[in-house]
């Protein structure tokens, strides 16, 4: 499955609660937790990325800093997606 780069800024926009614009003019490589994301909407993040994706993260991809900038987001996901691993 491919990733939809607006899906995820708006499953952020979401999180964040800010228009999709504000978050679409984050830097890649830009920390998120400086715009507002915290641990739990870490959490319910990949919540809603294993049930778009039908996925489920192993442990060691649940950390912070696997999940902290769209650069590292975006290659988790099209790892998880290219390998076509499923719940």
């Amino acid at each position: 499955m491919k990733i939809c780069k607006n899906d995820v800024y708006k499953m952020i926009s979401k999180l964040l609660g800010v228009d999709i614009e504000n978050v679409k003019n984050i830097k890649e490589d830009e920390d998120l937790m400086a715009h507002g994301m915290t641990s739990i909407s870490c959490i319910q993040l990949v919540v809603m990325f294993e049930e778009k994706y039908n996925f489920s993260l192993k442990d060691e991809d649940l950390l912070i800093e696997k999940l902290n900038t769209f650069t590292k987001l975006f290659a988790l996901l099209n790892n998880y997606c290219s390998k076509g691993e499923s719940k």
